[in-house]
């Protein structure tokens, strides 16, 4: 069996000629690029360089497919090629959209299954290669689970570092600071397809339909985006992404639970796609009405993000503090800050209030026009200037 798995792994490699992969790389080019203007539009500084997405969809999502492809294919767990190449073409159509919250298995499935049981409840005719029984989606719903898990592990390694700031306008026409993640995530899987050489033996393949099998990649794309208003995007982040793995540990578990009775397949995609759904909304929510935390106060003005290697990184300055003095004078925005810093052009002693609202005192010197290089993104409240 060893050297049939050899032989088809040439084969498997075709897949990826599958559109999804090369849409995918532009998807995250285009994101780092459209993210890189909007910095340089709110904050006037470019704070983390075009490349950071390209790193992201070809980082530790990798690995972590990897591992999904040993589970998946140790458990024999085969899949109708139609799921391949259908995911893959409600995958581009979210990646070209820009709609990366979408790029979710929870989503993804749900939406191919839904498809299937509508074109065949109005009778419409469907080629022979697209599955009807519901027998053979328990594969597709276990590894719908798996590709969840991958989300939610992917949402908390990897969306929750190197968020970017931005500025946006409140209700009341103020300017607040706010927190942007939005990634797309490479996760290769090496699955199990019915007609080939391998053959049956023993225990595997778990699922599958036919007596041969052979290997295809799968270069699935998952991704998330999100705008945190109210707190450091952090703990709703990894908050999100606990819910996320659990939801695909539940509803794999639907999955294949309908080995024993095959309708529970149906309630496996509909939790998935509900419970997906309501984090969606949820998370959303509670960005929305817990109000604007980032804004500039009569306490000092709120340090937005620190540019790294810079004289404010070497203070200990961060992203969700507030300067409420500095060399002994109180600011309460960006004009008054850079003008208290000017007066005291070899020294800056600052008086911050931390994220726990304890008042702390850092310091640094500073070389000839380095005032004017600190490496701070504070937030610009015109309206308070001209008040």
């Amino acid at each position: 069996m060893f050297n049939q798995w050899i032989s088809e792994l040439p084969g498997a490699l075709l897949g990826l000629l599958n559109p999804v992969l090369l849409i995918g790389m532009i998807a995250a080019i285009v994101a780092g690029t459209v993210r890189l203007k909007r910095e340089r539009r709110d904050v006037r500084t470019a704070v983390k360089p075009w490349y950071i997405e390209c790193l992201s969809f070809f980082g530790i999502s990798l690995v972590i497919g990897l591992i999904l492809s040993a589970v998946i294919s140790g458990a024999g767990l085969v899949l109708d090629t139609f799921w391949i190449y259908a995911v893959s073409l409600v995958m581009i159509l979210a990646a070209v959209t820009g709609q990366f919250r979408l790029l979710s298995a929870g989503f993804l499935f749900p939406v191919v299954l839904a498809a299937i049981i509508s074109l065949d409840y109005f009778n419409v005719t469907l080629p022979d290669l697209v599955p009807l029984l519901p027998q053979v989606f328990t594969a597709a719903g276990i590894i719908m689970g798996l590709l969840l898990i991958a989300e939610g592990l992917m949402i908390q390694l990897n969306a929750v570092k190197q968020t970017s700031p931005r500025l946006i306008r409140t209700p009341r026409g103020m300017k607040a600071g706010a927190f942007f993640t939005k990634r797309i995530w490479l996760v290769p899987l090496l699955i199990p397809v019915p007609n080939g050489l391998i053959s049956e033996a023993g225990w595997w393949p778990l699922i599958g339909a036919g007596d041969t099998f052979s290997l295809m990649i799968f270069p699935a794309i998952l991704g998330y985006q999100l705008t945190v208003v109210h707190d450091l995007p952090k703990n709703i982040l990894r908050s999100t992404g606990t819910q996320v793995i659990w939801l695909g540990v539940l509803s794999g578990v639907i999955a294949a639970g309908s080995l024993l009775a095959p309708y529970l397949i149906y309630a496996a995609f509909g939790l998935a796609f509900a419970g997906r759904l309501f984090i969606l909304l949820k998370t959303r929510a509670v960005c929305r009405k817990s109000g604007y935390h980032f804004l500039n106060g009569e306490k000092g003005v709120m340090i937005i993000d620190v540019l790294p290697d810079t004289p404010a990184a070497k203070m200990g300055l961060a992203r969700g503090e507030m300067v409420h003095k500095v060399n002994g004078i109180v600011v309460r925005n960006e004009r008054e800050f850079y003008e208290a810093v000017q007066k005291s052009l070899a020294h800056c002693k600052l008086e911050v209030f931390n994220h726990a609202g304890e008042i702390r005192y850092t310091q640094a010197a500073l070389y000839e026009g380095q005032h004017y290089q600190l490496g701070l993104i504070l937030i610009e409240d015109r309206n308070r200037e001209t008040a």
